[in-house]
C-alpha cells in the first residue's frame, strides 16, 4: 500500500512538473513520460534503484522491480550511433521486458515505452510530453546492457 501511495504521489506530481512554472527540482526522478494511451511512466530512485510506475493518476498499475530494491530486474544501457546514440532502463517481470527509452539517429527520433516478450517487440508508445530528465544517476549499481549483450536487442528504436 505504502508503494502505492508513493507511485501515485509521483505520477501526480510529475503531471503538475509539466504545468508549473518554477518546480523544485526531484533529484531522485530519473523519467518521466505522458503517454498517447492517456498513462504515464515514472522512473525514480528508490534505494539507489531505479524503479518503474505505470498508470494513470488515479490509479498505478504496475511497479517494477516487484520484491522492492531488487537491482537483478533492472538493466541500463547506451548506445553510441554515428550522429546520434540512446538511453534505456529495461525492468524485467519474468519473459517481460519494460523499456523506457530516448535515442536519436540518422532519420529518426524516439523517446517513449517499449514493452517486449523475450526479444520480441509488443508495442511502442512514444512520450507525448516528457522523457529523461537530466541526471547523474546512470545507472551505476546496474548490469549493464552492454555486459550482457542484450543492447543489441532493446538498445535500438524499432
Amino acid at each position: 500500500m505504502k508503494i502505492r501511495l508513493i507511485a501515485l504521489s509521483l505520477l501526480v506530481s510529475a503531471t503538475l512538473l509539466n504545468h508549473a512554472i518554477a518546480a523544485p527540482p526531484d533529484p531522485e526522478l530519473l523519467f518521466n513520460c505522458d503517454l498517447s494511451n492517456g498513462k504515464g511512466v515514472v522512473v525514480r530512485l528508490n534505494n539507489d534503484v531505479p524503479t518503474y510506475y505505470y498508470g494513470t493518476i488515479d490509479k498505478v498499475e504496475m511497479t517494477l522491480p516487484k520484491s522492492e530494491g531488487d537491482k537483478t530486474q533492472v538493466r541500463a544501457g547506451q548506445v553510441p550511433f554515428s550522429g546520434g546514440g540512446a538511453s534505456y532502463y529495461r525492468f524485467i517481470n519474468g519473459v517481460y521486458s519494460y523499456v523506457v527509452y530516448s535515442g536519436i539517429g540518422k532519420g529518426w527520433e524516439f523517446t517513449g515505452l517499449k514493452v517486449y516478450k523475450n526479444a520480441k517487440l509488443l508495442m511502442k508508445k512514444e512520450c507525448t510530453n516528457g522523457g529523461f530528465l537530466s541526471q547523474t544517476y546512470r545507472g551505476e549499481n546496474l548490469v549493464q546492457e552492454s555486459d550482457t549483450g542484450d543492447d543489441g536487442t532493446y538498445g535500438y528504436s524499432d
